[in-house]
């Protein structure tokens, strides 16, 4: 019987060591050593900024003049022209914000292209919906305001207003 409760206090005493033991390693501070290589060089491409030269016109295809162009990127600033003619100077992956007070604000990103870079402004239904809720109707909002946004852009290449 002895033998039992010596074996059995043997195993609880072994028990509890083990978790003092478990508690001291959780309590230990962690340190963190951080082991260099040879440095490398790495290259990385950055896109060089060119102007960009585009029109900007309102829902009647009108010269829309003194719109805010930004260049959200570099923060340079251009204003439009009394013909609705900007330039700016923006890199590949930049982003053009487009602001005048009676219109919704447009926000364009940068491509590399050739070409110039035409905007319509058009008052948005969909800047109704500030919280988009419910969101079938600001869908249906958005779905009518592209609606309008192409057809404009077909009228305006139809009347040549790209052409300056």
């Amino acid at each position: 019987m002895i033998n039992k409760i010596a074996l059995f206090s043997f195993f609880i005493l072994l028990l509890f060591s083990r978790s003092v033991l478990a508690q001291e390693i959780i309590d230990t501070p962690i340190e963190h050593y951080i082991v260099y290589q040879d440095p490398k060089v790495i290259k990385v491409k950055i896109n060089p900024p060119f102007a960009i030269t585009g029109r900007v016109i309102g829902m009647n295809l009108e010269n829309v003049q003194d719109v805010a162009v930004t260049n959200i990127c570099t923060a340079e600033t251009a204003k439009t022209d009394n013909n609705g003619i900007y330039r700016i100077h923006a890199a590949k992956g930049d982003t053009l914000a487009f602001v005048i007070s009676k219109y919704s604000t447009e926000l364009r990103g940068v491509k590399p292209s050739k070409e110039n870079l035409n905007i319509i402004l058009i008052k948005r239904k969909a800047d109704a919906f500030v919280n988009k809720i419910p969101i079938h109707d600001y869908n249906k909002a958005v779905s009518d305001d592209n609606d309008i946004y192409h057809i404009l852009e077909k009228d305006a290449k139809l009347e040549g207003k790209w052409v300056y």
